[in-house]
């Protein structure tokens, strides 16, 4: 099949887009561990703050960041079990987005591009159906974590663009926030802005 649109690059968000989160799921757990009264304002007030701007571009380690956390949680609460209730947030990576990017890689070269941090990187990457990690699905995986920068700063996507010596416009960027597709445009990415009705595979199909 020709490439469509003169793409040859693909670059692939993770968080709803790839791998379904589950927010609710992983609200229901934070509530479990703290005190009585506390609501789903709480958390998203807990994670605004610094701290997970700080984890997510690799400026504090998992201990560190759990840390900072403690504070907000029953005082029995351990670390580990902070950590296991934020991982629920990661759903189960769907079979057929799977042998979507299988298919793809024959025909184009595809990325992961991820605002992310060790706690989840550590469980979505084992837990990918056919394959052993999810490293075998791609050329390359780039996370914030481990640059030291998150979308949607335009570093982040030049960094990508120039390890791997991309054009901008043969390059396609698919995310699931707005601000993250804006980025890339300015840049001379193509882009695809992925909504919850959009069926990623089908709409891939065409490539």
């Amino acid at each position: 099949m020709t490439p469509q649109n003169g793409i040859k690059n693909i670059i692939f968000d993770l968080g709803n887009v790839l791998i379904p989160l589950k927010t609710e799921q992983a609200t229901k757990a934070f509530l479990d561990l703290m005190p009585e009264g506390k609501t789903g304002e709480d958390i998203k007030n807990i994670k605004s703050s610094k701290c997970f701007f700080d984890y997510e571009t690799g400026r504090i380690s998992t201990d560190e960041f759990l840390n900072e956390l403690l504070p907000f949680f029953k005082p029995e609460v351990k670390k580990e079990e902070i950590a296991n209730a934020w991982k629920t947030i990661i759903g189960e990576f769907p079979v057929v987005h799977v042998e979507m990017l299988q298919r793809l890689r024959q025909k184009y070269r595809i990325f992961v591009l991820s605002n992310t941090n060790e706690i989840h990187a550590s469980k979505f990457e084992k837990e990918v159906p056919r394959v052993d990690h999810l490293k075998n699905l791609f050329e390359r995986l780039y996370y914030s974590h481990q640059m030291g920068l998150r979308k949607p700063q335009s570093e982040i996507y030049n960094k990508v663009l120039a390890d791997n010596n991309l054009i901008p416009s043969e390059t396609l960027f698919a995310d699931d926030l707005p601000e993250n597709i804006e980025t890339a445009k300015k840049l001379g990415i193509q882009t695809l802005l992925v909504t919850p009705e959009l069926e990623l595979n089908k709409w891939f199909e065409k490539y």
